[in-house]
């Protein structure tokens, strides 16, 4: 042990304590949902309760109850779950990180959300521009499912699961119960709308053209959804109901991957293994950086992309210098770094998690899109998670695995683990006095 060296985290205490009052309060949300779900008397085992918590701060749309069967205010309590975990999560990534330091250990992501938003002034007043954007979005999309049809208490808990890209639903057949191709409509763009950076939503309402047209990673998600929807309509197109209800159905389930909502139009499991694929690449590369939705995340890809591209082009030119850029700005090699670590650090978590479904009691279908599905904060995926089935399908133990990818998602890894590694390291310190 002689010959070791000590290695020290120097974490900045002030983003240190930001981590710890984030997971904090997570924990402490979770905590009091699990006892509302247990005092309701509608949930008789408490394992029960806490996975219905954390899949609704985490907005995960994996659950273990029947939604007919609950009474109107708990449906009202699930959907306003998943509506604060979206909230908590942009406040979080948009304001607390970079406000305090937070981003010398992430990705730059929301460092840059935060300085597109060009919002001059104190935490408090971005806090309240990002509020005031999401709530916006929120109410909008209530008012365009009351007018596609949907009764007022729907439109209202559809609109708050639907802003937050969590994706619990009042029927255990989530958007096909309507059977309304105008409600399927107005739920597939809300959540492509849900999906983009609460930055490119204050573009839009500013008229910022230009702006838009710069940002690659808004390109990268609309041309993705673009020859997605077109790839999937092809490969159904023989298949019932064929025609524009299938061009509907193939949009609707894309815009449900992309943007990590996980409502269901049709059981795309039974679709062939192209689609199947496609689709679970999509979850794991979830939403645009800043936005409620979850996964790897567009802007994370394009600078893996950029770094692949960098490396091809050195093993030609050597002595070449490459930058790589993102919407025309070059990033810095840290953040390239960073971004480079978090996704070694995703892909193990991902891998953990298949190991542990799969050793708990699932199969290998199950385990891999389950994981990935959980950690992108979607929640459906395949073999036993697939179509309109729930999470009570699964055995307990492999229940408790997707619970902690959800919330691992949720926090984008990183936080935790900075807390974790904070608390080994006070723990050593104790040890050594």
């Amino acid at each position: 042990m002689s010959g070791l060296t000590r290695v020290r985290f120097p974490w900045h205490r002030s983003a240190v304590r930001v981590f710890t009052t984030f997971v904090g309060a997570a924990v402490g949300s979770v905590a009091i949902s699990t006892m509302v779900y247990w005092a309701s008397g509608e949930v008789n085992r408490l394992d029960d309760a806490l996975f219905e918590s954390v899949a609704g701060f985490s907005t995960t749309s994996l659950t273990v109850l029947d939604p007919e069967t609950l009474p109107t205010w708990l449906l009202g309590w699930r959907s306003i779950t998943q509506w604060l975990g979206g909230a908590g999560a942009l406040v979080f990534f948009l304001v607390l990180v970079p406000t305090f330091g937070g981003q010398r250990r992430l990705s730059r992501a929301a460092g840059a959300r935060r300085k597109k938003l060009m919002v001059a002034g104190t935490a408090s007043h971005m806090t309240r521009r990002v509020l005031l954007a999401y709530t916006g979005l929120t109410l909008v999309v209530m008012v365009a499912y009351a007018v596609a049809g949907m009764r007022p208490f729907d439109a209202a808990t559809f609109g708050l699961t639907t802003a937050s890209t969590g994706g619990f639903s009042n029927y255990r057949d989530s958007f096909a119960h309507f059977d309304s191709a105008a409600i399927e409509w107005v739920g597939a763009g809300a959540m492509g709308v849900a999906g983009l950076s609460v930055a490119v939503l204050v573009w839009i309402v500013r008229g910022q053209v230009r702006t838009l047209a710069r940002s690659t990673e808004l390109k990268l998600y609309l041309g993705l959804m673009l020859i997605s929807t077109l790839l999937v309509t092809a490969w159904a197109w023989r298949d019932p109901p064929g025609g524009v209800a299938t061009i509907r159905q193939s949009f609707f389930t894309v815009t449900s991957a992309m943007s990590t909502t996980g409502y269901r139009v049709t059981d795309w499991s039974s679709w062939i293994p192209a689609s199947q694929t496609l689709l679970l690449v999509l979850i794991g590369v979830g939403a645009m950086a800043g936005s409620a939705g979850g996964g790897f995340q567009m802007l994370r890809v394009i600078q893996i992309l950029g770094i692949i591209r960098r490396e091809l082009v050195l093993q030609l030119h050597p002595q070449a210098v490459v930058r790589v850029k993102v919407s025309g700005v070059a990033a810095s090699e840290s953040s390239l770094t960073r971004v480079h670590n978090f996704q070694i650090l995703w892909v193990l978590t991902a891998a953990a998690g298949v190991f542990g479904i799969a050793s708990l009691g699932g199969d290998l279908l199950t385990a891999i899109s389950g994981s990935i599905s959980a950690l992108a904060t979607m929640g459906p995926g395949l073999g036993d998670l697939a179509g309109f089935a729930s999470a009570d399908v699964l055995p307990a133990p492999a229940r408790a695995v997707l619970m902690v990818l959800m919330f691992l998602g949720k926090l984008s890894i990183y936080p935790v683990v900075v807390v974790i590694g904070w608390g080994v390291g006070e723990l050593q310190r104790m040890r050594l006095r």
